[in-house]
C-alpha cells in the first residue's frame, strides 16, 4: 500500500507573495492574486491607494475606484465629478442648498405700477 506521506506541498510556504493565493496543480504551485487585487504575483496591489489611481471621474474608497456622487448631493440636486470629487449644484430651475435640498424658485410679484392708485 503506497502513501502520500513523503509528498510535499508546494504551496507551504506559499511562493506567491502578498495578496496572493497558492494553489497546487499537478505537484506544481500556480499564483494568482486575491480577488480585489491587479496584477501578477508576486506584485498584486489593490485597485487604488488614492483617487489619483483612478480615473479623473471617479475616487478611491477602501481600496476601489468608485463613483464619488452617490450619497454627496442634496435631494435635487446634481452632481459632477471634478478631478476625483464631486461637485453638487442646483438645477437651473432649482435653487438651495444644494447638499440638502434644491427647490422651486419663487417668483416674486411686483405690483404694476400703472394700475394702481390711478387718478383720472
Amino acid at each position: 500500500m503506497m502513501t502520500d506521506v513523503g509528498k510535499e506541498n508546494p504551496c507551504s510556504p506559499s511562493p506567491c507573495g502578498p495578496n496572493s493565493v497558492c494553489r497546487e496543480i499537478n505537484g506544481q504551485p500556480v499564483c494568482s492574486c486575491v480577488i480585489g487585487f491587479l496584477g501578477t504575483p508576486p506584485s498584486c496591489r489593490p485597485e487604488c491607494t488614492v483617487s489619483s489611481d483612478c480615473p479623473l471621474t471617479e475616487a478611491c474608497n477602501n481600496q476601489k475606484c468608485v463613483n464619488p456622487c452617490p450619497g454627496s448631493c442634496g435631494f435635487r440636486a446634481t452632481c459632477n465629478v471634478v478631478n476625483h470629487n464631486p461637485i453638487c449644484s442646483c438645477p437651473p430651475d432649482l435653487t438651495g442648498d444644494p447638499f440638502i435640498q434644491c427647490v422651486p424658485q419663487r417668483k416674486t410679484c411686483f405690483p404694476d405700477i400703472s394700475t394702481t392708485n390711478e387718478i383720472f
